[in-house]
């Protein structure tokens, strides 16, 4: 039985699919769907310190209000499929790695399994920086379903 599913969201197909499919679990148990989207705060580079500490450049900031409005679209999209689903999700954003703060909220939660997307948004960051859903996998202390 699952109690507490955590879908991994980054706008991508896979992860609009990882949500239909964490949904149809949940109805079967009843369970609490969370979608988690992460603004990876490591693509500023050197120029910000941390930006949820307010230390940045006016550059940096910029960026970062596109990514905080590019989450909340996704965000946005992905409310819709639930609610064309007609199952109610909780969802929230975070800032960091998304493979480290996927794991995180999954324990503190105390989740019961993780769905994620087979692919994320780009080819070219899988290649450089390597796999959300890899590292999620290898790393999770719970159950992971990977969606094709």
């Amino acid at each position: 039985m699952y109690s507490k599913i955590i879908v991994s969201i980054d706008g991508s197909e896979s992860s609009l699919k990882a949500l239909k499919k964490a949904i149809k679990i949940a109805s079967t148990w009843n369970s609490k769907v969370y979608g988690i989207y992460v603004i990876n705060t490591g693509i500023y580079g050197t120029s910000v310190v941390d930006p949820a500490l307010g230390v940045s450049d006016p550059s940096s900031d910029r960026i970062f209000d596109l990514l905080k409005s590019e989450g909340e679209e996704i965000l946005k999209d992905a409310k819709a499929v639930a609610d064309e689903m007609n199952y109610e999700v909780e969802f929230l954003s975070r800032l960091g790695d998304a493979r480290d703060e996927v794991l995180d909220f999954a324990n503190e939660i105390q989740a019961d399994l993780i769905v994620v997307g087979s692919t994320g948004k780009g080819m070219t960051k899988r290649l450089l920086l390597g796999s959300v859903s890899t590292a999620i996998v290898t790393h999770s202390k719970i159950s992971v379903l990977v969606v094709r």
